[in-house]
Protein backbone atom coordinates (compact mmCIF):
# COMPACT_ATOMS: atom_id res chain seq x y z
CA UNK A 1 0.00 0.00 0.00
CA UNK A 2 1.48 3.24 -1.14
CA UNK A 3 0.04 5.51 1.80
CA UNK A 4 -1.22 4.27 5.02
CA UNK A 5 -3.41 6.42 7.69
CA UNK A 6 -3.20 5.88 11.55
CA UNK A 7 -5.99 7.87 12.87
CA UNK A 8 -7.11 8.46 16.65
CA UNK A 9 -11.05 9.78 17.46
CA UNK A 10 -12.94 9.77 20.34
CA UNK A 11 -16.26 11.20 18.67
CA UNK A 12 -15.94 11.43 14.85
CA UNK A 13 -14.06 14.46 13.89
CA UNK A 14 -10.83 13.02 12.93
CA UNK A 15 -12.01 10.37 11.83
CA UNK A 16 -14.40 11.82 9.34
CA UNK A 17 -11.15 14.31 7.98
CA UNK A 18 -9.00 10.60 7.61
CA UNK A 19 -11.80 8.98 5.04
CA UNK A 20 -12.13 12.42 3.02
CA UNK A 21 -8.62 12.33 2.71
CA UNK A 22 -8.16 8.54 1.94
CA UNK A 23 -10.74 8.85 -0.70
CA UNK A 24 -8.42 11.33 -2.73
CA UNK A 25 -4.97 9.28 -1.88
CA UNK A 26 -3.49 6.78 -3.92
CA UNK A 27 -3.58 3.57 -3.19
CA UNK A 28 -4.31 4.01 0.95
CA UNK A 29 -5.85 2.39 3.73
CA UNK A 30 -7.02 3.29 7.09
CA UNK A 31 -5.85 1.69 10.47
CA UNK A 32 -7.64 2.81 14.12
CA UNK A 33 -4.26 3.19 16.78
CA UNK A 34 -6.56 1.86 19.16
CA UNK A 35 -6.82 -1.26 17.50
CA UNK A 36 -3.20 -1.69 16.80
CA UNK A 37 -1.70 0.80 19.87
CA UNK A 38 -0.69 -2.63 22.13
CA UNK A 39 0.68 -5.11 19.56
CA UNK A 40 4.16 -6.13 19.93
CA UNK A 41 6.45 -5.42 16.76
CA UNK A 42 4.34 -2.45 14.83
CA UNK A 43 5.64 -1.44 11.71
CA UNK A 44 4.54 0.09 8.71
CA UNK A 45 5.69 -0.93 4.95
CA UNK A 46 3.77 1.80 3.51
CA UNK A 47 6.06 4.72 1.11
CA UNK A 48 3.90 7.44 3.15
CA UNK A 49 2.70 7.32 6.49
CA UNK A 50 -0.07 9.70 7.70
CA UNK A 51 -1.45 10.47 11.64
CA UNK A 52 -4.90 11.76 11.88
CA UNK A 53 -5.88 12.47 15.31
CA UNK A 54 -7.21 15.48 17.57
CA UNK A 55 -5.48 18.44 19.24
CA UNK A 56 -5.03 17.33 23.44
CA UNK A 57 -3.78 20.33 25.94
CA UNK A 58 -1.72 21.70 23.38
CA UNK A 59 -0.01 18.60 22.08
CA UNK A 60 -0.24 15.00 21.26
CA UNK A 61 -2.82 12.27 23.11
CA UNK A 62 -1.06 10.06 25.25
CA UNK A 63 -2.12 7.04 23.06
CA UNK A 64 -0.93 8.61 20.13
CA UNK A 65 2.26 9.30 21.38
CA UNK A 66 2.75 6.13 22.53
CA UNK A 67 2.16 4.70 19.63
CA UNK A 68 3.99 6.64 17.51
CA UNK A 69 7.32 5.88 19.74
CA UNK A 70 6.79 2.03 19.40
CA UNK A 71 6.28 2.29 15.32
CA UNK A 72 8.72 1.22 12.95
CA UNK A 73 8.92 3.77 10.18
CA UNK A 74 12.14 2.74 8.62
CA UNK A 75 10.64 1.82 5.48
CA UNK A 76 8.41 4.89 5.51
CA UNK A 77 10.20 8.19 3.60
CA UNK A 78 7.52 10.28 3.82
CA UNK A 79 5.34 11.46 6.70
CA UNK A 80 2.64 13.70 7.70
CA UNK A 81 0.07 14.57 10.14
CA UNK A 82 -3.47 16.29 10.37
CA UNK A 83 -4.32 17.65 13.89
CA UNK A 84 -8.04 18.52 14.32
CA UNK A 85 -8.58 21.12 16.62
CA UNK A 86 -11.32 23.84 18.04
CA UNK A 87 -8.93 26.37 16.85
CA UNK A 88 -6.08 25.68 19.69
CA UNK A 89 -3.15 26.13 16.71
CA UNK A 90 0.63 25.85 18.10
CA UNK A 91 3.56 24.63 17.10
CA UNK A 92 3.49 22.15 19.55
CA UNK A 93 2.64 19.09 18.23
CA UNK A 94 4.84 19.16 15.30
CA UNK A 95 7.58 19.65 17.24
CA UNK A 96 6.39 16.66 19.61
CA UNK A 97 5.74 14.60 16.30
CA UNK A 98 9.66 15.35 14.83
CA UNK A 99 11.20 14.83 17.88
CA UNK A 100 9.68 11.57 17.74
CA UNK A 101 10.99 11.21 14.32
CA UNK A 102 14.32 12.24 14.46
CA UNK A 103 14.88 9.67 17.18
CA UNK A 104 14.08 6.98 14.40
CA UNK A 105 16.19 9.05 12.11
CA UNK A 106 13.19 10.27 10.49
CA UNK A 107 11.64 13.63 9.52
CA UNK A 108 7.64 15.37 9.90
CA UNK A 109 7.62 16.40 5.67
CA UNK A 110 3.52 18.42 6.21
CA UNK A 111 1.77 18.91 8.84
CA UNK A 112 -1.63 20.30 8.91
CA UNK A 113 -4.63 21.55 11.59
CA UNK A 114 -8.29 21.67 10.89
CA UNK A 115 -10.50 23.29 12.98
CA UNK A 116 -13.43 21.09 13.36
CA UNK A 117 -16.20 21.64 16.26
CA UNK A 118 -15.43 21.16 19.81
CA UNK A 119 -16.24 17.90 21.62
CA UNK A 120 -14.43 19.23 25.34
CA UNK A 121 -17.48 19.52 26.98
CA UNK A 122 -16.10 19.58 30.16
CA UNK A 123 -14.12 22.98 29.50
CA UNK A 124 -16.99 24.29 26.62
CA UNK A 125 -20.55 24.26 25.87
CA UNK A 126 -20.94 22.43 22.18
CA UNK A 127 -20.99 25.26 19.43
CA UNK A 128 -23.81 25.87 17.51
CA UNK A 129 -25.24 23.92 14.69
CA UNK A 130 -24.32 27.04 12.27
CA UNK A 131 -20.49 27.26 13.08
CA UNK A 132 -20.38 23.30 13.34
CA UNK A 133 -22.09 23.45 9.48
CA UNK A 134 -19.12 25.98 8.60
CA UNK A 135 -16.00 23.47 9.95
CA UNK A 136 -17.54 21.06 8.07
CA UNK A 137 -17.63 22.91 4.95
CA UNK A 138 -14.18 24.65 5.85
CA UNK A 139 -12.76 21.27 6.08
CA UNK A 140 -14.03 19.72 3.37
CA UNK A 141 -11.88 22.39 1.11
CA UNK A 142 -8.62 21.50 3.22
CA UNK A 143 -8.62 17.70 2.50
CA UNK A 144 -8.93 18.84 -0.85
CA UNK A 145 -5.56 20.72 -0.77
CA UNK A 146 -4.33 18.72 1.65
CA UNK A 147 -4.79 15.56 -0.41
CA UNK A 148 -2.74 17.79 -3.17
CA UNK A 149 0.63 17.91 -1.26
CA UNK A 150 0.57 14.27 -0.21
CA UNK A 151 0.14 12.81 -3.41
CA UNK A 152 2.78 14.86 -5.13
CA UNK A 153 4.74 14.20 -2.16
CA UNK A 154 5.57 18.17 -1.03
CA UNK A 155 6.93 19.55 2.15
CA UNK A 156 5.16 22.39 3.93
CA UNK A 157 7.02 23.05 6.77
CA UNK A 158 10.60 24.98 7.68
CA UNK A 159 13.20 24.66 10.22
CA UNK A 160 11.05 27.92 11.40
CA UNK A 161 8.34 26.10 12.96
CA UNK A 162 10.57 23.41 14.62
CA UNK A 163 12.70 26.33 16.71
CA UNK A 164 9.61 28.32 18.06
CA UNK A 165 9.65 28.61 21.48
CA UNK A 166 6.65 25.93 22.76
CA UNK A 167 7.97 25.36 26.11
CA UNK A 168 4.41 26.61 27.98
CA UNK A 169 2.27 24.49 25.72
CA UNK A 170 5.18 21.57 26.56
CA UNK A 171 4.63 21.72 29.97
CA UNK A 172 0.87 21.79 29.69
CA UNK A 173 1.01 18.81 27.42
CA UNK A 174 3.39 17.04 29.36
CA UNK A 175 1.08 17.15 32.87
CA UNK A 176 -1.76 16.18 30.77
CA UNK A 177 0.23 12.97 29.45
CA UNK A 178 1.16 12.21 33.28
CA UNK A 179 -2.21 12.27 34.86
CA UNK A 180 -4.33 11.37 32.05
CA UNK A 181 -5.26 8.12 32.98
CA UNK A 182 -6.71 8.99 36.29
CA UNK A 183 -8.85 11.76 35.25
CA UNK A 184 -11.46 9.10 34.76
CA UNK A 185 -12.36 9.43 38.02
CA UNK A 186 -14.40 12.47 37.91
CA UNK A 187 -16.61 10.73 35.77
CA UNK A 188 -19.96 8.88 36.77
CA UNK A 189 -23.48 7.95 35.87
CA UNK A 190 -26.33 9.23 37.41
CA UNK A 191 -29.85 8.24 37.65
CA UNK A 192 -30.66 8.57 34.26
CA UNK A 193 -28.64 5.77 33.32
CA UNK A 194 -30.21 2.73 31.51
CA UNK A 195 -27.15 0.33 31.86
CA UNK A 196 -27.22 -0.05 27.94
CA UNK A 197 -23.45 -0.14 27.86
CA UNK A 198 -22.49 2.19 24.84
CA UNK A 199 -20.30 3.86 27.16
CA UNK A 200 -18.22 0.43 27.36
CA UNK A 201 -18.39 -0.37 24.08
CA UNK A 202 -17.40 2.84 22.45
CA UNK A 203 -14.14 3.39 24.82
CA UNK A 204 -10.90 2.85 22.56
CA UNK A 205 -8.80 1.43 25.25
CA UNK A 206 -11.36 -0.46 27.13
CA UNK A 207 -12.00 1.45 30.06
CA UNK A 208 -15.47 1.63 31.25
CA UNK A 209 -16.86 -1.86 32.38
CA UNK A 210 -20.19 -2.31 33.67
CA UNK A 211 -20.47 -3.75 36.97
CA UNK A 212 -24.40 -4.51 38.16
CA UNK A 213 -25.31 -2.42 35.36
CA UNK A 214 -23.10 0.91 36.75
CA UNK A 215 -20.40 2.36 34.44
CA UNK A 216 -17.09 1.57 36.35
CA UNK A 217 -13.91 3.73 34.66
CA UNK A 218 -10.44 1.62 34.98
CA UNK A 219 -7.91 4.30 35.33
CA UNK A 220 -6.77 3.85 31.83
CA UNK A 221 -8.49 7.02 30.66
CA UNK A 222 -7.51 8.88 27.40
CA UNK A 223 -9.94 11.50 27.71
CA UNK A 224 -11.25 11.39 24.77
CA UNK A 225 -14.64 12.03 25.39
CA UNK A 226 -16.61 9.29 23.60
CA UNK A 227 -17.87 7.74 26.87
CA UNK A 228 -19.67 10.98 27.81
CA UNK A 229 -20.82 11.93 24.29
CA UNK A 230 -22.22 9.07 23.15
CA UNK A 231 -24.60 8.59 26.39
CA UNK A 232 -27.59 8.34 24.87
CA UNK A 233 -29.30 9.44 28.14
CA UNK A 234 -26.95 12.05 28.32
CA UNK A 235 -26.25 10.48 32.35
CA UNK A 236 -22.75 10.22 31.92
CA UNK A 237 -21.08 13.28 33.75
CA UNK A 238 -18.19 14.86 34.67
CA UNK A 239 -17.71 16.20 38.14
CA UNK A 240 -20.06 19.16 37.89
CA UNK A 241 -18.78 21.02 35.10
CA UNK A 242 -21.22 18.60 31.94
CA UNK A 243 -24.66 19.01 34.06
CA UNK A 244 -26.23 21.44 31.74
CA UNK A 245 -23.58 21.08 28.76
CA UNK A 246 -24.96 19.48 25.38
CA UNK A 247 -23.21 16.82 24.07
CA UNK A 248 -21.29 16.53 20.50
CA UNK A 249 -20.27 14.03 18.35
CA UNK A 250 -19.72 14.22 14.43
CA UNK A 251 -23.07 14.01 13.03
CA UNK A 252 -22.02 11.66 9.63
CA UNK A 253 -19.71 9.62 11.66
CA UNK A 254 -21.96 6.52 13.07
CA UNK A 255 -21.47 5.04 16.92
CA UNK A 256 -20.69 1.82 15.67
CA UNK A 257 -17.87 3.37 13.37
CA UNK A 258 -16.51 4.85 16.51
CA UNK A 259 -16.65 1.72 18.53
CA UNK A 260 -15.17 -0.84 15.57
CA UNK A 261 -11.96 1.34 15.97
CA UNK A 262 -10.86 -0.85 18.26
CA UNK A 263 -13.08 -4.10 17.81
Amino acid sequence: METTIYFFTGTGNSLKVAKALAEKLVESELIPIAKVWQMENLNSTSEKVGFIFPLYYSGLPKIVHDFINNLDLSKSNYIFTVITSAGDINEQPLQQLNKILEAKAKALSAGFFVTMPSNYIIGYEVPSEEYQKKCFERASSQVELISEIINNRKENLNQVIFEKDVSRSERINNTFQEEVLQSDKSFYADENCTSCGICEQVCPVNNVILVEGIPQWQHKCQQCLACINFCPEKSIQFSTYTLKTQRYHHPEITLQEVIDQHK
